[in-house]
């Protein structure tokens, strides 16, 4: 009897070890596959940190009781390897050379949620807007762009023309504003915006989102000196959880069947939302490689780095957070801890001198800071 149950907890240990590693393998390579054709492949790749915790916690144990299925778990983990490297920051980059004959340009990107808290819940007071305001303001950034932007004209709301305040008191003399929803009589405005302290020559937006909400891609022409550079900055799709969608995760964290039962539309609403960034990280993508300029993207791309939208919007780009950072550096706290969905991408003309996040609740996304400068036309990378 001892003997059989030993061998019925061999196979099952054997199998979860074939099956995790599997999963983590087809996880990993998820990015390869475009979600306007699988979508279900999108999901596996939100799910990559799970998978590669699991299989090295496998990997941990084989070694411990020295059996060959270490193997197993050894080679999911290596042919994972590009897609944890894009997920896990290492301080393993070259160090960078500061150029005293060259600016530093710092630049923040934070998806401010209208100014509204992170939690829904009231703030007659508007304390979370001043909080985020003076956020922005102890950063002292030269360029600021700003995602999910509300600002009104309504004379009787002087405390929320954002749009002013930041210009006006901030001083960020110039700026460029998608305006995509406007309501209450056109008075109320949102979307994406970018202030600048360096003077913009061009700007121009290209509409990319027109259901539920419209979102455009914008960008803006800075003249730095004797150089001018291009800034994007982009809310691509969200996939719009109300509370209740929220509620449902949480519970299906802590192992409530009944939240499975019940959770068909957020199943919706994300397979919804990966076909639509497919189709809007690919039109990014042939935007920005037109840019006669060198060209720094930032904002709120709604997927993690194992993503088709990542895969696309990165390639021949350098992620800021993986040059100068440490850790998975999550950007949205609300479902789960490893979610970094918020990035700042420069061309090989640039290179990162410093990147940080800061961890405030105040929207529900963390504000990210990232000090760039280009470099000399001799080392820039072909």
């Amino acid at each position: 009897m001892l003997v059989s149950m030993r061998k019925l907890i061999r196979f099952f240990y054997h199998f979860f070890l074939l099956a995790s590693g599997g999963l983590l393998f087809l996880a990993a390579w998820s990015p390869t596959i475009d979600p306007a054709r699988f979508w279900p492949a999108a999901f596996l790749g939100l799910t990559f940190p799970i998978w590669w915790i699991l299989v090295f916690v496998l990997w941990l144990t084989a070694l411990l009781f020295r059996t060959w299925w270490i193997v197993v778990p050894t080679l999911a983990m290596a042919g994972s390897w590009k897609a944890m490297r894009v997920s896990f920051a290492l301080p393993f980059g070259n160090k960078p050379v500061l150029d005293t004959t060259r600016p530093v340009i710092k630049l923040m990107s934070y998806n401010v949620r209208d100014f509204r808290p992170y939690d829904d819940r009231s703030d007659p007071h508007a304390q979370f807007s001043r909080a985020m305001l003076q956020i922005i303001a102890n950063q002292q950034a030269d360029v600021l762009c700003l995602q999910e932007f509300y600002t009104s004209e309504n004379p009787r709301l002087p405390h929320k023309n954002f749009k002013r305040y930041i210009s006006d008191s901030l001083g960020y003399p110039y700026r460029y504003f998608s305006s995509d929803y406007n309501a209450l009589g056109s008075t109320s405005h949102s979307g994406v915006i970018i202030f600048s302290r360096w003077p913009i020559c061009r700007a121009g937006k290209i509409p990319i989102i027109y259901q539920p909400r419209e979102e455009s891609l914008i960008y803006a022409d800075l003249v730095i000196h004797t150089d001018t550079v291009r800034v994007f900055t982009v809310h691509l799709q969200s996939i719009y959880l109300n509370r209740v969608d929220l509620m449902q995760i949480e519970e299906m964290k802590h192992g409530k069947d009944t939240a499975w039962i019940t959770s068909k539309p957020i199943w919706g609403k994300l397979k919804r939302a990966f076909i639509r960034r497919s189709s809007e990280s690919k039109l990014v993508k042939q935007v920005i490689d037109q840019s006669p300029y060198p060209v720094i993207l930032c904002g709120d791309f709604n997927d993690t780095p194992v993503s088709f939208t990542y895969f696309t919007l990165a390639k021949g780009m350098q992620d800021g957070f993986l040059n100068r950072d440490f850790g998975f550096g999550s950007t949205y706290y609300s479902i789960f801890p490893t979610l970094r969905i918020d990035y700042i991408l420069a061309s090989q003309q640039w290179q990162f001198l410093q990147f940080k996040r800061i961890p405030v609740h105040l929207s529900d996304h963390y504000p990210i800071v990232a000090e760039l400068q280009l470099r000399s036309i001799s080392s820039v990378k072909p």
